[in-house]
């Protein structure tokens, strides 16, 4: 092999790692969705991140799988939270307030890319976070001897009470952030109290 043909391509050297890549993209679509809106294109990810478009390509499909990674990483990161609510106290009505208060903080922390995730939540037919409150109701109703199959519908009656209670506040600003959570949480505990949990 001729001293040309040795010094041709990319040097030797450590490869990408493609998990820590994704993660450093995933977090460059984050910033460039909070500056330019829902409707961020690769091009500016790849900007945002300092990096070449064809090295997004390299990591995700298209927009759209760039899109289903960050739900996918912050519906994770609310479940692990409303697990903790589950096993932290026993107090069902401080429970569902602070699931309330960590949905509406999760909106509210995340204006321009919340309303952009939320959809994307569900894969096939299925939310992440829908699945793990009726979990976590199911086996509040459980633990009460009472009968676990509305949790489903309470899970998603919550998740979207809280949604678009949010979605109205973050425009007007009316009331508190504390007092749309209470309201939200009175609203729901009237009906959870009324199964006697």
């Amino acid at each position: 092999m001729s001293e040309i043909n040795r010094r041709r391509g990319r040097p030797p050297g450590p490869g990408v790692d493609r998990d820590a890549r994704r993660e450093a993209l995933l977090d460059a679509a984050e910033r460039a969705i909070a500056r330019s809106g829902a409707d961020v294109s690769l091009s500016q990810v790849a900007a945002e991140a300092g990096l070449t478009r064809s090295a997004v390509y390299a990591a995700f499909d298209d927009r759209d799988s760039v899109l289903d990674a960050l739900a996918a990483r912050h519906s994770h990161r609310i479940v692990g939270r409303l697990q903790a609510l589950a096993t932290g106290s026993e107090d069902a009505h401080g429970q569902t307030r602070a699931a309330v208060d960590l949905l509406a903080a999760w909106f509210d922390e995340h204006p321009t890319l919340a309303p952009a995730l939320a959809d994307r939540w569900r894969a096939n037919g299925r939310s992440f976070v829908e699945t793990t409150l009726t979990q976590v109701l199911a086996a509040g109703f459980a633990a009460r001897s009472l009968d676990s199959a509305p949790a489903a519908v309470w899970a998603r009656a919550m998740v979207g009470a809280v949604a678009s209670s949010v979605e109205w506040w973050a425009t007007t600003r009316e009331i508190s952030r504390d007092e749309l959570v209470d309201h939200v949480t009175s609203l729901l505990w009237s009906g959870l109290s009324a199964t006697n949990l």
